[in-house]
């Protein structure tokens, strides 16, 4: 590609973590410019501002307040993601911007909502330890727990809430939710967090919620306390909607008796007492981290770009 050309093309603005293929997909389309990874990426941005009329960023890192003033032509940021909280949607609308999500990615997460709860319910990842460590061949691994048939809570009954309760139909469990949204369904319906955990034997976590640090966790220390030392907790949302020193003594303590966990409240950190508890199963983050999804991820945000640059508007805005 010549340097003219180059030139010629519409700017891009990554302003947060990217994976290769996604750049190099936008990389044929358009010039991209990398901020994130600058010594100071808010400089970087107000030094490319007047160029970039487009953005992409991840649903952890969002688009802020600042970074929009810093980029006077901003047409429209596509979110590699479907989170919300981080992207300052006010100021969005206050200048025109448009924001596209690419939500493709519901059946991914739910399914590992199902593998954690499984996971946690049938302590698999304790029994693969107990197999390599051969202590298999002195006793029996103790008796996990059933999950089909089980009571199911589910805070939050969207898209990805909605997918967790199809695929617990299948293991004939009874389901209940607790959402702000009226919602037309037959599952049974609570008020708020406590009273659904009193009578879950599960509890999925499946809520958007605020930014991190705007309001009291979804999850506290009385929801933990309601679903009790039989009961398990399974979070694919986001970790700062726990309330995580509580979350991590009641597993010690054993006033929960499991979880399976995704996300954290200080990612990639974990709580080191997370680390030696062997009724948690932990995964990095990966519930959206398929080779099929990422794919049609990185679809969803170039077709975004493209369609909008070609005059014929966004795939998937997001409503006002």
């Amino acid at each position: 590609m010549s340097e003219a050309h180059q030139h010629d093309r519409i700017e891009v603005a990554l302003l947060s973590p990217t994976p290769a293929g996604l750049v190099a997909a936008l990389q044929q389309h358009f010039a991209v410019h990398a901020t994130f990874d600058e010594p100071d990426p808010l400089v970087a941005v107000a030094a490319l501002g007047g160029r970039i009329r487009g953005a992409v960023t991840g649903g952890l890192a969002g688009l802020s307040r600042t970074q929009i003033a810093a980029l006077p032509r901003l047409e429209i940021c596509a979110i590699n993601g479907v989170g919300l909280e981080t992207t300052d949607l006010a100021a969005c609308r206050e200048r025109g911007i448009t924001v596209t999500t690419a939500p493709v990615l519901f059946d991914d997460v739910a399914d590992l909502a199902l593998a954690l709860a499984l996971a946690a319910c049938r302590r698999i990842a304790a029994g693969d330890r107990f197999v390599r460590s051969g202590a298999w061949e002195q006793e029996r691994m103790p008796l996990g727990r059933r999950l089909s048939g089980r009571r199911a809570g589910i805070i939050g009954l969207g898209r990805i809430g909605t997918e967790v309760a199809r695929r617990l139909e299948g293991f004939k469990a009874e389901i209940g939710y607790t959402d702000p949204a009226p919602r037309t369904v037959s599952y049974r319906a609570f008020p708020d967090g406590v009273a659904l955990a009193r009578w879950a034997d599960l509890l999925f976590l499946c809520a958007a919620g605020g930014p991190k640090g705007a309001a009291a966790p979804i999850v506290d220390a009385a929801v933990l306390e309601a679903l009790g030392p039989d009961g398990v907790f399974v979070n694919i949302a986001r970790g700062w909607l726990v309330d995580e020193p509580a979350l991590v003594a009641s597993l010690r303590d054993r006033r929960l008796g499991a979880a399976g966990l995704d996300v954290f409240a200080d990612e990639p950190h974990v709580p080191a007492p997370l680390l030696a508890l062997d009724n948690v199963v932990l995964t990095p983050h990966v519930a959206s981290a398929t080779e099929e999804t990422q794919r049609a991820m990185t679809e969803c945000v170039v077709g975004n770009l493209r369609s909008w640059f070609a005059g014929r508007g966004a795939l998937t805005p997001v409503s006002a």
